[in-house]
């Protein structure tokens, strides 16, 4: 079955528990969704490309931000960070720098390229003293 931008639609039919159907559709009502379907469907996005990030894809492309909290008064760590992008400039497209309070800082890194090279960039930037908190979130283009 088609539909108007061409790709193919499949019909399928799952089982639920009634409550975690009811949760979904409160969630995806205030998430702005109208119709399940869609809502299912970014959901299932959402699962490849986390899971897929987990697994050890690292061929595939895509998007993300590396979000950093760490103690600004470790010794450079400011500048570590900033060398460290700088050796990733084929990945790193911005970043920006939050002061939560006196000892937590937050360094936000958005990134595109190939999962390999985001990962190795997160796991770089994770190894200095002073980083307390390292998550890396990946969209795979699908």
């Amino acid at each position: 079955m088609g539909n108007s931008n061409g790709k193919n639609i499949t019909r399928i039919s799952i089982s639920l528990p009634s409550d975690l159907l009811a949760s979904f559709d409160r969630t995806s009502r205030k998430a702005g969704f109208t119709d399940r379907s869609k809502a299912i469907q970014t959901a299932m996005r959402m699962f490849i490309s986390e899971n897929e990030w987990i697994s050890g894809d690292e061929s595939s492309n895509g998007a993300g931000l590396i979000e950093l909290l760490y103690d600004p008064h470790a010794r450079n760590i400011e500048k570590t960070l900033t060398l460290i992008q700088h050796n990733y400039y084929h990945i790193v497209n911005a970043s920006t720098h939050i002061h939560l309070d006196d000892d937590n800082c937050l360094e936000a890194i958005i990134v595109r390229g190939d999962a390999r090279s985001i990962k190795r960039l997160a796991k770089e930037l994770a190894e200095n003293k002073g980083i307390k908190s390292v998550k890396v979130n990946f969209i795979k283009v699908i």
